[in-house]
């Protein structure tokens, strides 16, 4: 039986492959079980700082809705409830982990595809990459977690008409949106991501995480945002790596950050 999902691991960056081609990725139990087992465990492998997250030359169609034709425990209510749950862990890990994650995105991004690029902290796509928040075309809502992020990335005016016009946007469109972060040249999106990775694996390893952390409580109070701040930041100015920053930068070198 194939794999529903490939892990690779080269210079701290976690390459994970959603691996079922020939339904363009389209997330099946299989996959929603691979998904969550390699990004949480991933959040404690300690030799991984990065992670970029692709579909090959598809990235994802969305929910296998074959799943949800047939009269098997996958469209029962219990069914149903323990997809969300599963699609809801995904996207918190990639949200609220510790681990920066880059979405290689080519082919397609549609429905929950869609909501788990949206979910990723860098989003690349090329010109022939689409989106679509599909939900609507079969009378469902955006879910797991894309009615949060997606205001987050391009407003909500923006976002509204995404999500309730269900039109596909294209790569370049996509871009000066900002749903995509980076638009790459053909056949150049991985390389684009590797890059953005690498580098994301080379910064602090505290700062990156406290960062993400402080982005993935979204909008919330100036009191709390400072208070939280003010916690975290004094523990990072104790750390490792804010000394051997302070260092390079006395020394006009590039710092080497060992996350302590």
């Amino acid at each position: 039986m194939t794999d529903p999902v490939i892990i690779e691991v080269q210079d701290g960056v976690a390459v994970v492959t959603m691996n079922r081609a020939e339904r363009r990725n389209a997330l099946s139990a299989d996959l929603y079980e691979g998904l969550v087992r390699t990004l949480e465990g991933l959040l404690d492998d300690r030799s991984v700082r990065a992670v970029v997250l692709t579909g090959g030359p598809h990235f994802c169609a969305g929910g296998d809705l074959a799943d949800l034709e047939t009269d098997g425990p996958e469209s029962s209510p219990l069914g149903l409830r323990r997809r969300m749950a599963l699609g809801q862990r995904i996207v918190r890990a990639i949200v609220q982990g510790r681990l920066p994650v880059v979405a290689a995105v080519e082919g397609g991004a549609f429905g929950a595809g869609f909501s788990i690029a949206a979910a990723c902290d860098f989003v690349v796509a090329d010109a022939k990459t689409t989106f679509c928040a599909a939900f609507g075309r079969v009378g469902l809502m955006p879910d797991y977690g894309l009615a949060w992020t997606l205001p987050q990335r391009i407003g909500l005016g923006p976002a509204r008409e995404v999500m309730m016009l269900c039109d596909t946007i294209p790569g370049p469109q996509a871009h000066a949106m900002g749903i995509a972060d980076l638009l790459a040249e053909e056949g150049q999106v991985m390389a684009v991501a590797m890059e953005r990775a690498r580098r994301l694996a080379q910064a602090s390893e505290g700062a990156i995480s406290a960062t993400k952390a402080l982005l993935g409580r979204g909008p919330v109070s100036l009191d709390v945002a400072l208070s939280w701040e003010a916690d975290t930041q004094s523990l990072l100015i104790g750390s490792q790596d804010f000394i051997e920053g302070v260092a390079a930068f006395r020394d006009r070198r590039a710092p080497r950050f060992r996350g302590h």
